[in-house]
């Protein structure tokens, strides 16, 4: 429901702005979108009153990574490696998805995000095996009334039927087009709630020319964000990614670059020259060998750096668990290496006011959205979210921000506004029917999970491991070759041929 004026009052805000600060009782007026007035009282009698009595006021969260798609393979992957993932969801499960099994996944998504606080999302959208896919994940969007970075996946999932084929693969031409398509029908604007970026394919391990004509790409259609899977631990070491772009003056602030944990300090310090930004993901980035989270290094080193949830096929949806992972992470890391040498800290290392404000407002400036969202401040976007302060593990209130990061979770968000429309109200979802779009995604799980489990999983791992040190013998023949050896199933020639074919198009 959208209101064209309300009031929202009597509220403990949170307002991540240095220049309002903190309110523990104060009201916020919103008119067409916009916050309009931030004051410990305000008169409106003509606006809708929205009572914030026991409730944290603050920014929605910006979740700066995430492929919305995998709604229907929830928590499959909760014992998985990066290797089965990359084998069994990229290489398997996303062949078999259809444009219905991609609008349903993103809009249940979509709204799952919402439900938990995040009003800001940028979809890394690699389920495109089709038009039609692109054209429901749009719809989704729309349909869902979130704000985000919806980012075009160039990567080709493998069909349904037979073996990939290799000209295909590396030659997708029809996104090229079918990108340019979207961008006029859909994205026209520059002020829309969601604007249009673009999702590389797994390039880091392929040939800097072929990095380089995705990019330009992207940039050809301005792309509002470039989303790079790079610095993925062990596998990603001694690709020597972001030296390869900046060899060929291609970074720059509209890349962000996701995961990084194996980006040295020389890469982090070339990001924070040419702007770029950082999203760690935290839960996969521990649990699937990546190492660490890079976040605290980079924002050492000055670069723009955001937390995104990344997949609930393995993670929880929530901003709240992943800035406590990330938090508890980095304690353990920074602890341990006192430990080493005979230490106990004196302090722990950051806190939880800085996780909310990655969450918010480093969020925003990382996306290059922090005129418009992140924080609230009059004039700003009305992306605003309510958290309860009454709940049985909330309360009592000790420290405001040391409550949400450590007690909080999504049930605990009691309403949501975006662009001041009200997308959850009294901890329910507005205008959703759930139990018909949950019968919708069990049958569509079932489908995609038969499908796959009948193909089977061998091909997609002899193909991954062409990637992955599994073994030491392969981590030292990996290090010796870099990207070279990764790619015994790609012919040479035909790669020069399709790059020099896609820089003809793109020009």
């Amino acid at each position: 429901m959208s209101m064209k004026r309300t009031l929202i009052k009597g509220g403990h805000v949170l307002s991540m702005d240095a220049g309002v600060g903190i309110m523990e009782k104060g009201d916020i007026l919103v008119e067409n979108g916009v916050i309009a007035h931030i004051a410990p009282e305000i008169q409106a009698g003509d606006a809708m009153c929205l009572s914030a009595t026991d409730r944290f006021v603050m920014p929605g969260f910006v979740d700066a990574h995430r492929h919305m798609w995998q709604t229907q393979l929830r928590a499959l992957t909760a014992d998985w490696s990066l290797y089965d993932y990359t084998s069994r969801i990229r290489l398997n499960y996303a062949s078999f998805y259809t444009p219905d099994d991609a609008y349903l996944g993103i809009y249940a998504g979509l709204l799952e995000a919402l439900n938990a606080g995040a009003t800001t999302i940028v979809d890394h959208c690699h389920i495109i095996n089709t038009p039609e896919h692109a054209d429901e994940a749009v719809r989704a969007y729309e349909d869902s009334r979130a704000r985000g970075i919806w980012c075009y996946g160039l990567f080709v999932n493998f069909p349904e039927t037979g073996k990939p084929d290799v000209a295909t693969l590396l030659d997708p031409a029809w996104r090229y087009e079918d990108a340019r398509r979207l961008q006029k029908r859909h994205f026209a604007f520059k002020d829309q709630r969601v604007k249009m970026g673009v999702a590389l394919s797994e390039n880091e391990f392929f040939p800097a020319e072929y990095v380089e004509k995705e990019i330009r790409f992207a940039r050809s259609i301005e792309a509002a964000a470039v989303s790079i899977h790079a610095g993925m631990g062990a596998m990603s070491r001694p690709l020597k990614y972001v030296s390869k772009l900046a060899g060929k003056h291609l970074l720059g602030p509209d890349l962000l670059f996701v995961h990084g944990s194996s980006f040295s300090d020389d890469d982090l310090k070339l990001l924070s020259e040419n702007g770029s930004a950082v999203v760690s993901t935290p839960e996969t980035e521990l649990q699937m060998g990546m190492g660490f989270p890079v976040f605290c290094r980079a924002m050492a080193k000055g670069v723009k750096t955001a937390i995104g949830i990344d997949i609930v096929s393995n993670n929880s949806a929530d901003m709240f668990t992943q800035i406590r992972l990330a938090m508890a992470g980095q304690r353990a890391l920074e602890n341990e290496e006192l430990g080493q040498r005979g230490m106990s800290p004196r302090k722990v290392c950051l806190t939880a006011r800085q996780m909310v404000q990655l969450a918010t407002i480093g969020g925003a400036e990382a996306l290059r959205l922090d005129s418009t969202i992140g924080s609230l401040k009059p004039g700003k976007q009305a992306d605003i979210i309510l958290i309860k302060k009454d709940s049985i593990n909330m309360f009592p209130v000790n420290d405001p921000f040391n409550t949400i990061v450590m007690s909080a979770n999504a049930g605990d968000v009691d309403t949501v506004m975006v662009a001041g429309d009200l997308v959850k109200e009294n901890g329910r979802l507005v205008n959703v029917d759930l139990k018909s779009l949950r019968e919708k995604i069990e049958k569509s799980r079932l489908r995609i999970l038969a499908l796959a489990n009948q193909r089977g999983f061998s091909m997609g791992e002899s193909i991954a491991e062409n990637f992955f040190p599994l073994t030491p013998a392969s981590a030292f023949q990996l290090k010796i070759a870099g990207p070279t050896m990764r790619l015994p199933f790609l012919d040479k020639m035909l790669l020069k041929a399709l790059i020099q074919k896609a820089q003809k198009q793109i020009s």
